[in-house]
Formats: C-alpha cells, structure tokens, sequence
C-alpha cells in the first residue's frame, strides 16, 4: 500500500525538485520578514504615522481614531508578512520531510495567493484615477473642518489632524492638498500672525521655508522667518502635498515593479515545481 512518504531511493530529479522548492520558499521567508518588518515600521515610525493621519479618509479629530486606518494597513502588512512566513515554512517542510498532505496544501495556499494577487492588480489599475477623485475632495475637507494652524508655542492648543497637516508640510515641502488655495476654507483657522507684518495668514508658517532641519517628531520653534512668507503667500510652497507624496512614491515604483514581478514568478515557480513534485510522488509511490 503506498504511503505518504515513499519508499525505496530518491531520483536524482525529485532531489532536485525538492531543492528547487526549498530554495523558492527560503525567499518567501525572506519576503515574509521583510513585509512584516515594514508593516511593524509603519506601526511605529513617526513619519509613517503622520503621514497615516493625513491620508486617513475618515478624518477625526481624536489621535486613535484618525489613525486607526493606517493602523489597519499597517496591521495588514504585517499579516501578509505572517502568511508569508507560513507559506515558506510549508514549503520546506513539505519537500524536505516528503509529507504529501503539505505539498497539497502548499500548492492551493499558493494559487489562491496568485489569483488574490492578479485580482488586486486589476482593481488597482481600474480604480487608481477613481483613487485620486475620492481622496482630494476629503483631504481638502479634512483641512477645511480640523485645520486650526501652526502651533507657535506649548501653549497653543491643536487637534491631531491640523498638527499632521504641518508635519506633512513642513517634512515634504507642500501645501495643502492640491496648493495653497486650500486653506482658504480652512473655518476653523485664526489666522492671527504673531510676528511682523500683523497681517492675517494666508497660508500657514509650514508651507514656507523655515531652514531648520526636517522632522517628523518636532516643528521648528522660531517661524518668524517664514512670517512675511505665510502672510502674503509670496515664495509659499505651491505643489500640494497629494501631488508630493506621489511624486516620492513614484521614484520608487520601478523598483516596486521589479519586486513585484520577481515575486510573482518566484510563486508561480514554486507552484508548478511543488504539483510536479507531488506529482512524482504519486506516481514513484504506486509502484
């Protein structure tokens, strides 16, 4: 009767197969870490989470709550890197130990994975304009509705959203969500400028130059430099900051394609040598 492991001596192709197998799957382990240590930056990063906070759709105006999304996304990272991390494992598992079980549910593991990953691509493309559509309107809400200015001392009481706005600006030198024109919706904003000229704001102290070194933890404290600047929007920075992140995104989508393909083929890869493998199997075990 056969069994699941086998008997008799390995073919020099099945050792072969099964190296194949454990090779492809020692990069998902490696993909899988490196997902979930991106997932668990975004988690903790400060940058990560302030850029989290502007992007949220569901803006609010409590810290937990207008993070929660990007926590979710973040969160999902990390899964994805689990899965992956799983999927690895069965892999070796299955081709170094001989369980046929493993190899079955290796290869519908994967292939699931595969058409998630093709479907997710097509929604992608489709909907990636829609994307655009949608999200402006509600950044431009979000700083019409929590936008309350640049905080200019301890004392000076801000919501999380507003403080994000000025981080995002200050850090990715932009303004507003599509330009400065935004924030003349901005109801909730005093406009009061501490520094000379007294006149009222136009645009806020972190959509000009403030020559202090960026960060995502600390706004610089001294913005008299860029009072004239927010006062009269002359030299104000006019690319929005929706606009900024894409363009940043962007320098990195060729690699992201790279990656992506690469990791596309290594699972098709494995998928087929794992059927042919289990293949083998099924028939070395009836003999």
């Amino acid at each position: 009767m056969a069994s699941g492991r086998g008997h008799g001596s390995m073919s020099l192709s099945m050792k072969f197969l099964r190296l194949l197998i454990v090779l492809f799957n020692m990069a998902f382990i490696v993909i899988g870490l490196a997902v979930l240590a991106i997932g668990v930056y975004c988690i903790k990063d400060p940058q990560m989470q302030t850029i989290g906070s502007v992007l949220n759709p569901n803006l609010t105006s409590t810290y937990s709550q207008s993070f929660a999304n990007f926590k979710a996304f973040a969160i999902a990272l990390v899964a994805i890197g689990g899965v992956l991390l799983f999927i690895g494992f069965l892999g070796c598992c299955g081709s170094i130990k001989g369980f046929r079980f493993l190899h079955v549910m290796y290869a519908v593991i994967l292939g699931l994975i595969i058409i998630a990953e093709v479907a997710l691509v097509i929604v992608f493309l489709a909907y990636q304009q829609q994307f655009r559509a949608k999200t402006i309107p509600k950044l431009q809400n979000a700083i019409a509705t929590y936008y309350v200015g640049t905080p200019i001392d301890n004392t000076t009481v801000v919501n999380s959203v507003s403080l994000s706005w000025d981080f995002a600006q200050f850090n990715l030198q932009c303004c507003g969500a599509v330009g400065p024109s935004d924030f003349v919706a901005a109801k909730n904003w005093t406009r009061t400028n501490p520094y000379p000229p007294a006149a009222p704001l136009l645009v806020p102290f972190t959509c000009c130059p403030l020559g202090a070194a960026k960060s995502w933890t600390q706004l610089p404290t001294n913005l008299s430099s860029a009072a004239n600047c927010a006062a009269t929007s002359s030299g104000a920075y006019t690319v929005g900051c929706y606009d900024r992140l894409v363009s940043i995104l962007a320098t990195y989508k060729n690699y992201a394609m790279i990656v992506g393909i690469i990791i596309g083929v290594i699972e098709v890869l494995a998928l087929v040598f794992a059927l042919l493998l289990f293949r083998r199997k099924e028939d070395y075990d009836t003999l």
